[in-house]
């Protein structure tokens, strides 16, 4: 479990606040394509022509869009896993979506930050994008991490150089 610290902490619990926690979310689409930036709270105005809201986080800006998202989840013998969902006013946000296949190796990077200090990375993680659907109102896309048991075991070939023990 990720130790949080205690102005998160404070912020997360209190009844009224001005410090909030924001997610913000990074998707790479295959191929190294142009990376989406999207939060899920518009704390700062960003530009006033055309009128956009969203965060600075270590230089880059974030856009609003309005969004569901739940923290992964960490059931035991399942990887982390969750589901976001993007209102559809993006130009290209159902590109990136159609990119999404099975065997594809969309990039999404999920941080949670408190709105009064966006440099500071609470929680993160490094997802793939599994499923994506879209329609007219909105675009889902379901993420989750690789299982720790595909990991290959022992990563390295048995070869003479590595493991000289096993060819006596």
């Amino acid at each position: 479990m990720p130790q949080l610290s205690l102005s998160f902490r404070e912020a997360f619990n209190a009844e009224n606040t001005d410090e909030f926690p924001v997610i913000l979310v990074e998707i790479t689409p295959p191929g190294l394509g142009e990376t989406l930036y999207i939060c899920s709270e518009p704390a700062v105005r960003l530009s006033a022509d055309p009128l956009r809201y969203g965060i600075v986080h270590l230089g880059q800006e974030y856009q609003w869009i309005v969004m569901t998202a739940a923290w992964p989840d960490d059931q035991d013998g399942r990887p982390p896993a969750t589901t976001l969902v993007f209102a559809n006013v993006v130009e290209d946000m159902a590109a990136t979506v159609r990119g999404v296949t099975p065997g594809t190796q969309t990039e999404v990077v999920l941080k949670m930050v408190l709105s009064s200090a966006p440099d500071d990375v609470e929680e993160s993680y490094i997802m793939r994008a599994t499923n994506g659907s879209y329609n007219a109102q909105q675009v889902t896309l379901d993420v989750s991490r690789e299982p720790i048991e595909a990991e290959p075991y022992p990563a390295q070939r048995m070869t003479k150089n590595n493991y000289p023990g096993l060819f006596r």
